[in-house]
């Protein structure tokens, strides 16, 4: 395997801004349809797509930081010749904790404020009765949330309006914790084993086991989908010349966005077995995306900039609906004009976020950012 200094892989930040918009999308119809006004959710032709893009979107990210983060490691540990813990978590920590923690300081401390401050925030009820149900917002909460539980949070049923959607966040931190461990301490042939051995439990566990509290186990944390991705990651370090002659293929790449496209839109087998395979084509998709022989695969500055942003763009949309949502439906109240709403929400939630996102990014996380690159790098 040739390790270069500066590895970074064109493409994966436009999957990034397709799966976080998916998760907005999802969202949107979400809230829609919670406070009964027409949603794509009630439609028989795209209420299964709906209910399962925002899902989808968090696989997609699930098996991208399995494939990246592997890699990652196995290029560090074939450089060094081990892997340096301290700075892994160093470098998860001033990445991933100062957005984390403003959006729990934003849910916990912000949103009940202003709920409770304006009347106008008690016409989105779907938002409102969560935010007034006081019951939720518990010492065992805010503990399972600032100790980055949130999986485990919602799993309970302690729904936070700004931070619930942060529990793919809660899992991907524990999936940090225990990955550079396996590589740590197994050689190469054994890693890619136990990539594989974690893959068949989980498969296992969900089919045999799901009543079982190894069940609600698998459920609170889904480490499959970063285990397909870490196959693939694996054997991208030591086939990557074989990879690249295969993934350059047009047809391939074609074949596989339009299998995703299916089955993302119908259900054909039972769900788990679908979202499985859908981590399996995500892989591909990753695969040949980063492949820069193969001219098809999405390559877009805009695209490119959104991802770069993703983690906020994911992290701040709620935020965004709790402020907006109230406001355009005085303004569809007013005008009764069910296609305008969809329009302002569909214009204004993306565009609104995607400018706090890109303040967040520039004025407070890139200072970590470059804390975490100029201590803390090991490639």
């Amino acid at each position: 395997m040739d390790v270069k200094k500066h590895i970074f892989f064109g493409g994966l930040n436009e999957l990034r801004a397709i799966a976080a918009f998916a998760v907005i999308v999802h969202h949107i119809e979400l809230f829609k349809k919670r406070d009964k006004f027409p949603s794509l959710l009630d439609s028989k032709y795209t209420s299964y797509f709906i209910e399962h893009l925002g899902k989808n979107g968090v696989h997609l990210f699930f098996v991208l930081s399995g494939f990246l983060i592997t890699y990652l490691l196995l290029s560090e540990k074939q450089k060094s010749g081990y892997i340096n813990l301290k700075k892994f978590y160093l470098r998860r920590i001033f990445r991933i904790w100062p957005l984390y923690y403003i959006i729990f300081l934003i849910s916990f401390i912000l949103i009940p404020v202003l709920a409770g401050s304006f009347a106008l925030f008690s016409d989105a009820s779907s938002y409102y009765n969560t935010v007034i149900n006081r019951s939720d917002y518990g010492l065992r909460t805010v503990f399972l949330y600032a100790l980055f539980l949130p999986n485990l949070a919602l799993h309970e049923g302690r729904i936070i309006v700004g931070a619930s959607q942060s529990w793919s966040v809660g899992v991907e931190e524990q999936f940090y914790i225990v990955w550079p461990l396996i590589v740590s301490f197994f050689n190469r042939k054994v890693t890619v084993i136990v990539f594989g051995a974690i893959l068949i439990a989980f498969v296992m566990i969900n089919f045999k086991f799901y009543n079982s509290i190894l069940g609600t186990l698998a459920t609170i944390i889904p480490f499959e989908y970063m285990a397909v991705g870490s196959l693939g990651g694996y054997f991208y370090s030591e086939y990557s010349d074989l990879i690249t002659q295969y993934t350059k293929s047009k047809f391939i790449y074609v074949t596989v966005l339009l299998l995703i496209g299916f089955l993302i839109a119908a259900p054909v087998f039972k769900l788990y077995i679908q979202n499985l395979i859908l981590g399996g084509l995500f892989l591909l998709l990753i695969l040949t995306s980063i492949n820069q022989s193969n001219p098809l695969p999405l390559r877009n500055k805009y695209l490119s900039f959104l991802g770069n942003i993703s983690y906020g763009v994911y992290m701040y949309h709620p935020f965004v609906m709790f402020l907006l949502f109230p406001v355009f439906y005085k303004i569809l109240a007013f005008y009764n004009n069910i296609f305008a709403f969809n329009i302002a929400i569909y214009i204004c939630i993306p565009v609104l976020t995607v400018m706090i996102s890109y303040l967040s990014f520039r004025y407070v996380e890139k200072k970590f950012i470059k804390i975490k690159d100029s201590k803390f790098k090991t490639l």
